[in-house]
This record gives C-alpha cells, sequence and structure tokens, in this order.
C-alpha cells in the first residue's frame, strides 16, 4: 500500500524536484518587491512556555481571536505561561508578529506563547481508499500513549475525495462518515489538551482517486474541501489548518495564485495556489491559525516570505485575503544531503560525513529568513533515516551518532526561537516511525532520541 512517497521522491533535492515540476503558466507573483530580511498540555513541565489556559474573552468570536491590528483582543503582547501545562486545553490559538528580526509565535486565547512538542499520526490519509477510516488505534489509551512522552500536539492527514465521498471512494469510508470519523478523532484530541494540524494530505484533480501525493493541491476539488473542513473546525480554537502537504512544483508564483502549471498521471492539471486555499477557509468563517509549507517538498522556504506577503495585494477573484494569523511550515529530514550534510543515500553514505549544525541546516533552507521576517515557524515534520537495525545498517556508528546529534540539535534550536515541531510518525508502519508499538515503545535512534528530548519538558 502507498502510505505516502518514499525518502527519495519526498527529498528536497532540487534535481529530483526539477524532474517532476513542470513550467507555471500563470501570471507571475506579483511579490518581487518584498523582501524577507534573509538571514504543555500533557501535563509535563516545560520550564516557561507551554499550552496552558482557556480564551481570555477578548476576542471576537468562539475560537477567541481577537480584532485584526489587536490579535490578543486586550490591547496587549504575549505573554509567557506558567511552567506546568496542567493538561489545560489551548483555545484560541493565533500568531503574533515580530518586530526587528525577532520571530513572531503561536499563542493562545490569554497570550501565552504555544510550542508544540508534537508527532504526525499517518494513516487518515490512506486507510479510507481501501476499507477503513484509521491506520492503528485512535482511542483514548492511544492518546495516553502519547501522553506519557509529553506530545502536546498531533498532526492529522486527511485526504480529499475521501472527505467530499467523491471519484470512486466506498461510501462507507467517504463522505459524511469519513467526516464523523475525523470529527470524532479531533474532537478526542483535543478534549484532550492537544493541539491537532488538520493536514490536506493526499489530492487528485478531476475523476482521478487521491491515492498519492500530489504536487500541488487541485482547483477541482481542493478549495471545496477546505470550505467544509474550515466550517467544521471554525470553532474550535485548537485546530490548526495545514493547506497542503509538501508541495513539488517548482514555481513560486503557482504556488501563490495557482494555474496550469502540475502533473497527476502524465497530464497537466490546474493547482488551486494557497492564495485561494487561504480564501477558501476564511470565507467559511474560520480565523483558525493557518501553516503554509514551502517548495521542494516544505523543505525550500526560500521565496516563502516573498510570496506569503504578496497575498494582500492579489487582483480579483484573489483580492482582500488577510494573512492575519498564518505561519509557516518547514519540513526537515536528514536525507535532505544539500541541506543537512548529512550521510545519505543521496552521498553514499560517505565516510567521512557529519551533519551541519541545526542553525546551518536552517540556513541552507532559508528558514531563518522567516523568522527574521517576524513569522511563526512549525517544524511539521522531522526525522531521521535510522530507526530500525535494518534502516541503520547503511551508517557507521559514528554516523549514527551524528545523525541523532543532528535531531536534537533541530529541536534544541526550533526550542531556543519559541518555535514547534512534529516528528513523522506515530505509526508502527509510515516510515521513519517513532515507535513499534501503539503502547509508546520507542524504536532505535529515532523513536529513543525524540522521547528523551521531550522527557525534557
Amino acid at each position: 500500500m502507498l502510505h505516502r512517497k518514499p525518502a527519495i521522491a519526498r527529498s528536497a533535492i532540487l534535481l529530483v524536484v526539477a524532474l517532476e515540476g513542470v513550467a507555471c503558466s500563470s501570471a507571475p507573483s506579483t511579490s518581487s518587491g518584498v523582501t524577507g530580511n534573509d538571514a504543555g498540555s500533557s501535563g509535563g513541565d516545560d520550564g516557561g512556555v507551554a499550552i496552558v489556559g482557556a480564551d481570555d474573552g477578548g476576542g471576537d468570536d468562539a475560537t477567541g481571536l481577537g480584532t485584526p491590528g489587536d490579535p490578543l483582543g486586550e490591547g496587549g503582547t504575549p505573554g509567557e505561561a506558567s511552567a506546568d501545562a496542567g493538561g489545560a486545553i489551548a483555545t484560541g490559538l493565533h500568531t503574533v508578529t515580530g518586530a526587528n528580526g525577532s520571530p513572531g509565535h503561536i499563542v493562545d486565547g490569554a497570550g501565552n506563547v504555544v510550542q508544540l512538542h508534537g508527532v504526525d499520526r499517518s494513516g487518515t490519509e490512506f486507510a479510507c481508499t481501501s476499507g477503513s477510516f484509521f491506520d492503528g488505534p485512535v482511542d483514548q489509551t492511544a492518546i495516553d500513549a502519547m501522553k506519557t512522552w509529553n506530545v502536546n500536539a498531533v498532526r492529522v492527514p486527511l485526504n480529499e475525495d475521501c472527505w467530499l465521498g467523491i471519484n470512486g471512494i466506498a461510501p462507507a469510508y467517504g463522505g459524511a462518515n469519513y467526516q464523523t470519523a475525523i470529527e470524532g478523532w479531533v474532537n478526542l484530541l483535543t478534549q484532550n489538551g492537544m493541539v491537532v494540524i488538520v493536514d490536506l494530505h493526499w489530492t487528485a484533480p478531476g475523476t482521478n482517486l487521491a491515492n498519492s501525493q500530489a504536487p500541488m493541491a487541485d482547483a477541482d476539488h481542493s478549495p471545496t474541501f477546505w470550505s467544509q473542513v474550515a466550517k467544521t473546525f471554525a470553532s474550535n480554537g485548537s485546530v490548526i489548518f495545514d493547506l497542503f502537504n509538501e508541495p513539488y512544483i517548482t514555481d513560486w508564483g503557482c504556488w501563490v495564485s495557482g494555474g496550469t502549471c502540475a502533473q497527476s498521471n502524465g497530464a497537466t492539471y490546474t493547482v488551486a495556489g494557497m492564495a485561494s486555499l487561504l480564501q477558501a477557509v476564511r470565507n467559511a468563517g474560520a480565523k483558525n491559525v493557518v501553516i503554509l509549507g514551502g517548495l521542494s517538498y516544505s523543505s525550500d522556504m526560500s521565496q516563502w516570505v516573498a510570496s506569503v506577503n504578496s497575498i494582500p495585494n492579489l487582483p480579483a477573484p484573489l483580492n482582500g485575503i488577510s494573512i492575519e494569523n498564518v505561519a509557516a511550515s518547514w519540513h526537515a529530514y536528514d536525507f535532505n544531503s544539500e541541506q543537512s550534510g548529512c550521510p545519505s543515500q543521496y552521498n553514499g553514505y560517505g565516510a567521512s560525513l557529519t551533519c551541519n549544525s541545526a542553525p546551518v541546516t536552517a540556513t541552507n533552507t532559508s528558514a531563518t529568513s522567516v523568522l527574521a521576517a517576524g513569522f511563526p515557524l512549525v517544524i511539521g515534520e522531522t526525522g531521521i533515516s535510522a530507526y530500525s537495525a535494518s534502516s541503520a545498517a547503511s551508517f557507521s556508528a559514528t554516523q549514527i551518532t551524528s545523525l541523532e546529534g543532528w535531531f536534537d540539535d533541530l529541536l534544541t534550536w526550533a526550542e531556543s526561537e519559541g518555535q514547534s515541531y512534529l516528528a513523522w510518525s506515530w505509526n508502527t508502519d509510515t516510515t521513519p516511525v517513532l515507535i513499534t508499538d501503539y503502547t509508546g515503545t520507542p524504536t532505535p535512534d529515532f523513536g529513543v532520541t525524540y522521547q528523551a528530548h521531550l522527557k525534557k519538558f
């Protein structure tokens, strides 16, 4: 079963991406004149930055979000959370912008900085195409196992065909039945004090079945998907929307505005750009935080700031779109060797190779430019290639130590910047995996390193 594209297709190596993208026929992005200064709920004690508290009542609707120009609804600035999150649900999540080169942050309704220490829980993007809703248990016991690691956020990947009940999806696992299953899972997670990132993961244009990862969202179905999903979760301020998983088109203009600029099953199709997806969410009345991944499987953030800043100035029909409550989604894996410097299949596992530091990796991907421009950053997926005896076999003991060090350094760097991260995946079969069973037994190297890191909080 295709759970997701294999590592080689997910890699940020530009040669791979160039082969998969096609030239965009949409108008060039209007972002050329915009610069970006290149450059807990689990009950644990995180030392001061956590998910805490309920809505402060200052917002303008059920999500607890404030009004434009005063996002906290109280004329104040983000505060610092108490040391112990105490299991409280984070309501009214929204973003505050950093100034003078400082990063922005996600905060809760009371203005406390929120840092997500999460996991990606795969299955809901593919199981519905073959007679199920989930891959593995999705009950209170499963959530309790996550809590033993101090996990406070879960990313839930979705399938647009299953949500909409189209393109041959069995009615038992599509449409209203799929929506009910997803809503129940998301609500159970947020009732447990978890933040949930709802992610558009698998898509397909026209009458094609969404059974794999596409280069970019499609104009045929994706805006409708987001209009419905946004309405479903608009009143839940603990839900974040990830507009599209890992774009691998090659044109930032297409990324923003769409156009006839991607291929699926050998045929060119019309892309729905990030602006139209964001517009669908906001027109549905949802003010939830929205995160946007960059190009090259969300690893290239080089024009993210300029592209996002261009959105409010787009012509009709994409006019009038606000970029309030918008953050970046960056995916960082060791095997993206041009960025991480780590040994991998792409450089022949060279014996002398050791990984770059986290700041160098972030600079190589331009993730640092997002922070310098005052936006928050969520590492929506991260992980290392060593997660079992067989996957570690290609590396020397020294290289394994380097991979583990790179991963922990990346998490520590994000922590120091007040930003969030989630590791792929809390599954036993969608690699790289964190666990060997759903009681939470960690895998070697990857799982052990992440568990040890989260235990600090």
